[in-house]
């Protein structure tokens, strides 16, 4: 054997599944098809000089208890979120104060009231409101057409949605949304008040200390091919190689997967899930710029970059995190449209730089944060991906909690590990 577990990725949850087994004493190889660790958490410097920007994931929770106890152990530090302290809406191409023009005020407060009353019942585990209407395997432009709402009003969840669901609002579902929303009782807006910290120097950073402190062989850029399951023991293919071990966790998300042939088949639950894949598609960019206050968050009018919160200053300038979604007329890679997009949302802001990650057409991720296909929100769940004989799995994108979060990727990893350690 060459160890006794393989894990294939590291990422937070390949990390964490290396560090649990070396604790047990276990031998573990880790396989990573890039040059790096981190996965979906890729810190760089912004423009190549810049200070370093979370180009992934980067806020956690005040609850994440894992990750903030992680992130001590392995020298890292807690950079708190810049305070909200300016907030304005685009609305017919104008910026101020109001979500909704005066004769909308009604419409749009109906509309609030509906989504965080829905967002609370599928909480409690509820599939339909007390209306008969469907909370799951619905498309979030169902949802909102369902709701009747203002357009400013569509706008406005538009732009916390390339955050939460981050997918086209014909086909992900509106559970997505609505999971986020009831972080702060159902409303929308109260999604930035619990992305609290930043991992300072970056997450990559975290889970490529976490397997060199697990002492695990690393082994990257070489992507696995082949997973096949034998008497006893696993062989995995990456390149020319046969690694084998006793056991293998795959640490990848399902948009990851499909470019593994495993031997035998997987579920059919797990089959299914692999090919309808997950919808995230959005972008996340920053950018570097004057005349900006820090604090001020901008929703905008359901195009381009829908989100822009001014987030830090560093050497006099201040950097502008924005979202948005990778469809027709959105170019993030292009500097005029960022300009013109800029212009939009901070009037009187003089862009210096901008820079970003293409996660769609990142081959080694196919996609953002994960966000599921209306109808397809089970192949997600949890018991969808248990061990199937030698192979465990272990990905944010289908934790039994936290799912979607870099603490849903530690307790995948951390619960992928314990199933291996329960094999004879």
């Amino acid at each position: 054997m060459d160890a006794d577990v393989i894990v294939v990725g590291a990422g937070l949850a390949g990390a964490a599944a290396a560090r649990r087994l070396s604790k047990a004493g276990k031998r573990v190889r880790v396989i990573e098809a890039r040059d790096r660790c981190g996965g979906r958490g890729f810190a760089r410097a912004h423009g190549g000089d810049g200070p370093q920007l979370e180009f992934g994931g980067a806020w956690i929770t005040p609850w994440q208890n894992r990750l903030r106890a992680l992130v001590p152990e392995y020298g890292l530090e807690l950079r708190p979120r810049h305070p909200v302290t300016n907030r304005l809406w685009l609305r017919d191409g104008v910026r101020g104060s109001g979500p909704v023009a005066p004769g909308d005020v009604t419409a749009h407060e109906r509309a609030i009231a509906r989504v965080a009353a829905d967002s609370m019942l599928l909480k409690k585990g509820l599939t339909e409101n007390e209306n008969n209407e469907a909370l799951t395997g619905v498309s979030f432009a169902a949802y909102l057409d369902r709701l009747g709402c203002p357009k400013s009003t569509r706008n406005l969840f538009s732009a916390w949605w390339t955050v939460s669901g981050n997918g086209d609002h014909d086909k992900v579902a509106a559970s997505e949304f609505l999971a986020s929303c009831a972080y702060d009782n159902g409303l929308a807006e109260g999604m930035i008040k619990f992305w609290s910290d930043t991992v300072v120097p970056g997450m990559g950073v975290l889970a490529e200390r976490m397997i060199a402190g697990s002492g695990a062989e690393l082994i990257l850029d070489d992507p696995v091919t082949q997973v096949v399951q034998e008497t006893g023991h696993v062989e995995v293919v990456a390149g020319t190689r046969r690694h084998r071990a006793k056991a293998c966790i795959i640490a990848l998300g399902i948009n990851q997967m499909p470019g593994i042939g495993f031997t035998p088949w997987l579920s059919d639950g797990k089959t299914a899930a692999l090919a309808a894949g997950h919808g995230g598609r959005s972008f996340k960019l920053w950018i570097r710029a004057e005349g900006v206050p820090v604090g001020t968050l901008v929703t905008g009018d359901g195009s381009g970059i829908e989100f822009a919160f001014a987030e830090r200053v560093e050497g006099g300038a201040t950097y502008i995190v924005g979202f948005g979604l990778m469809q027709e007329g959105n170019d993030p890679s292009d500097p005029a449209w960022v300009r013109r997009q800029a212009a939009k949302l901070f009037p009187d802001a003089r862009v210096l730089s901008h820079d970003w990650h293409d996660w769609v057409d990142d081959s080694f991720a196919r996609g953002t944060w994960v966000a599921a296909l209306a109808g397809h929100e089970a192949g997600l769940d949890a018991a969808n991906w248990q061990p199937e004989g030698r192979i465990a799995f272990a990905s944010s994108d289908y934790a039994r909690e936290q799912a979607g979060w870099f603490e849903g990727a530690v307790i995948s990893g951390e619960d992928a590990a314990e199933a291996v350690l329960k094999l004879r």
